[in-house]
Order: C-alpha cells, then sequence, then structure tokens
C-alpha cells in the first residue's frame, strides 16, 4: 500500500492495490492482463512474458534465495537423507513459489532426498501460514524465504532457526503491462529505481523491507529461468 501511495502521487494519477486469494488466480488474472504493474517471482515471471508484461526493475542488495526452516528445538541439524528419512512433515506455500517451493525443493533432491517419497507434503497457500504451520507444530520443516521469516512476529522468528539456503537466482521483477503507453513505462521505472533518494522513497522501502531499493533489469536477466 505505501508504494501505491507513493506512485499516485509521483504519477498524478489513481493507483489501486490489489491482489489475489492464491497463485492461481493471480497468474490468471495476469494472464488476462488485469494488472498493470506486476510484482511476482522469477518462475511466474517467465510464463507472465509471454501474457503481455516486461520486466524493469528488480530488488537489490540482497540475493534470491529459498531457506529451509525448522523449531529452534528441533533434533534436524543437516541437510541429509538420514535426517530427513523419519517420516517428517514438511510444508510449503504453494507448487510454483519460486524460493520457497521450486528452489529449495530442487536444492533437496540435489542432496539425494525427494520429499515426495521420504516426506508427508503439505501446502498452505501462503509464506507466512507455512510459518505459522511450523511454529505451531503442525510440520517438521517449512520452505520458505528471507523476507517472508522476517516478517514474522518476534515470538514466532524467536522459535525458528534456518538450516539450509540454495544458491541464489534472478532477483523478484517488478514488471510493466507492454500495452501501457511508453512514456508512463518509462516514468514508473524512473520512479522505482528513485525511490532510495528521498526521505519519502526510502521510507517506502522500509516497509517493504527493501533497504537497497531497486534496481534495472530486462527479460533478459530472466531467461535461464525458463
Amino acid at each position: 500500500m505505501p508504494l501505491a501511495v507513493y506512485l499516485q502521487s509521483r504519477l498524478h494519477r489513481p493507483v489501486q492495490f490489489v491482489t489475489a486469494p492464491d497463485f492461481s488466480t493471480f497468474m490468471r488474472r495476469v494472464a488476462a492482463n488485469e494488472y498493470d504493474i506486476v510484482y511476482l517471482n522469477p518462475l511466474l515471471f517467465a510464463q507472465a512474458e509471454h501474457d503481455g508484461y516486461r520486466a524493469v526493475v528488480k530488488v537489490a542488495g540482497e540475493p534470491f534465495t529459498g531457506i529451509l526452516v525448522v523449531r529452534r528445538q528441533s533434533p534436524i541439524r543437516r541437510v541429509t537423507p538420514a535426517e530427513f528419512d523419519k517420516g517428517l512433515t514438511i510444508g510449503f506455500p504453494d507448487p510454483r513459489a519460486y524460493a520457497a517451493t521450486v528452489m529449495t525443493r530442487g536444492y533437496l533432491r540435489q542432496r539425494g532426498i525427494d520429499v515426495d517419497k521420504c516426506c508427508r507434503v503439505r501446502y498452505f497457500g501462503s509464506q507466512d501460514s507455512a510459518l505459522v504451520a511450523l511454529d505451531s507444530g503442525i510440520v517438521d520443516v517449512a520452505g520458505t524465504w528471507w523476507p517472508s521469516l522476517r516478517s514474522m512476529p518476534a515470538a514466532v522468528r524467536a522459535n525458528l532457526r534456518v538450516i539450509a539456503e540454495t544458491p541464489p537466482q534472478p532477483q523478484m521483477p517488478i514488471a510493466l503491462r507492454v500495452k501501457l503507453p511508453v512514456e508512463l513505462q518509462r516514468k514508473i521505472t524512473k520512479d522505482l529505481l528513485e525511490l532510495a533518494k528521498t526521505p519519502r522513497g526510502r521510507q517506502v522501502l522500509e516497509y517493504l523491507g527493501f533497504p537497497d531499493g531497486f534496481a534495472p533489469t530486462s527479460d533478459v536477466d530472466y531467461a535461464k529461468v525458463k
């Protein structure tokens, strides 16, 4: 919401913040070009590019990685087949959550762990729900990413421990509908890149949890994700 309000003041036109109840609904709306500006993971952008969007900026600074998290008192210390072959329940947000699900599953597979065979897999629809399920003891391990873990209440964070982090992939992009007027696309891109240059913009970035702001990007950066 702070970013939407900021862009509205800079563009001198209404900017409405909207979302969707789940990934599938979101992507159907993206495919229908219902959004002018979209913030989505690299895997979903690879699809959105063909739906009429182009990447203009990406989150700067922090690498885009997935993490595997357990409760602080969990006996799980390492990511090995022996540790996971104990009838564990592992939670993910959604099958298409790139960092939290796709990348962490790939990380586990590279270490000889097929979670569909050794574990009970559950999907909770959102990053927050997967972490709450872990904190509550509903699952033994959760796949997520750093921004979601940082967004948890302090008491929840204190009860959780990261046991693994995946290699990085291209960061989360913001993409624009290609049918927007070219000058408007340029203005939006410029405003996003200059957020870190003003006190108000830095405040918006603090709300977003992106202290380094945004960096320029293009569709080329996401070619390998396909």
